[in-house]
């Protein structure tokens, strides 16, 4: 069996993969235990909406939209004699936000105590980081520290530093420096399209009994391109997973050029089971032309219900079903040996 767990790690990435040979993959890390600003403003708004709504129920008070058809703040008829005779006191702000901070940090996932809880005692057999950004691979030295891993895959960017908003976020960067540098003693691999070891299901030394990965991009030179415009996202690895007939595309932040060279290359073979969203599912790394060539039965999302850059709704016009751990939680797809498919969400089952 295939298994692939996407954790709701907020602004950010980490997805771990349970390979039929009994590996362990993790594809990028964000224990940052926090939202980023935008994400928490649009979990506050959810929030604060949820509550009036409940709270507006609990008093027997209608909620009906105006002629736009919007359920939002801005669109509520309330009758006047309710608010009468309602005595809520005046919600304190400060609380309030204290409270969705709090309540906002305990959705999130730590993958490394996912780690140690899911597999415990177990090293990852590899560790790979699409591109280097920090909200791919904060906690990368504390996983390493902690749980291990035997090889690491890297691309050859020439990506500067970045700013820091931590001093944890400091020790991740200098740490990756360290490790991409070869001085930690693990192999780092820089694969590119073209090493046809992956997509023949060989391992890392050429001997049969590989995990069955497809690098579709990057090439040399995308990566050349990428690293002297200095744009990392577009030379992301993608990545493509196979088991019994079954496929899923992994593709990091890639945007508008690695699709375009990945539609020329492949075409129609880019067609997969599954897909999860590039760029946490956002509007600049959708690409229409590309998704109808992987026709996806099933599309994940690492945040998802971003207004002003989401593009969750574009991906339902491409695809049945699009789910999003923002809502779901961590999310799990298994797919056995006989080829048949199932998902687990962490909570909201029933919908």
């Amino acid at each position: 069996m295939l298994s692939v767990h996407f954790l709701n790690v907020g602004h950010g990435d980490c997805t771990i993969i349970e390979h039929p040979s009994g590996r362990l993959t993790m594809i990028d890390i964000n224990n940052s235990q926090e939202y980023d600003r935008q994400s928490f403003t649009d979990f506050l708004d959810e929030r604060r909406k949820r509550k009036l709504n409940e709270g507006l129920a609990g008093l027997g008070v209608s909620i009906t939209p105006h002629a736009g058809g919007a359920f939002g703040l801005g669109s509520l008829f309330i009758p006047p004699a309710s608010l009468a005779s309602s005595r809520q006191p005046v919600h304190n702000a400060f609380l309030d936000i204290l409270e969705a901070q709090s309540e906002a940090a305990a959705e999130l996932t730590d993958p490394v105590a996912f780690m140690q809880r899911k597999y415990p005692g177990r090293r990852l057999w590899r560790f790979v980081l699409t591109h280097p950004d920090l909200d791919h691979m904060r906690g990368l030295k504390r996983l390493y520290e902690t749980v291990g891993f035997d090889n690491f895959w890297d691309t050859s960017n020439t990506k500067p530093k970045p700013d820091f908003r931590s001093n944890a976020d400091r020790e991740d960067w200098e740490f990756y420096q360290r490790l991409r540098a070869g001085s930690l003693g693990v192999p780092v691999r820089n694969y590119v399209r073209g090493n046809s070891l992956f997509a023949f299901g060989c391992n890392e030394n050429g001997l049969p009994g590989g995990d069955n990965i497809e690098i579709l991009s990057p090439f040399p030179a995308l990566v050349a391109h990428c690293n002297a415009a200095e744009k990392s996202n577009d030379l992301s690895y993608i990545l493509r997973i196979s088991h019994a007939n079954r496929s899923i595309i992994l593709p990091g932040d890639a945007e508008t050029m690695a699709w375009e060279q990945a539609r020329l290359l492949y075409g129609r073979a880019l067609k997969s089971d599954f897909f999860k969203a590039s760029h946490h599912g956002r509007d600049s790394a959708y690409d229409a032309d590309t998704l109808d060539l992987i026709a996806p039965i099933m599309t994940f999302v690492s945040v998802g219900r971003k207004p002003a850059t989401d593009a969750s709704r574009k991906y339902r016009e491409k695809c049945d079903r699009v789910v999003s751990t923002r809502y779901y939680g961590n999310i799990e797809l298994r797919i056995y040996d006989n080829g048949a498919c199932e998902w687990e969400p962490q909570r909201n089952r029933g919908n």
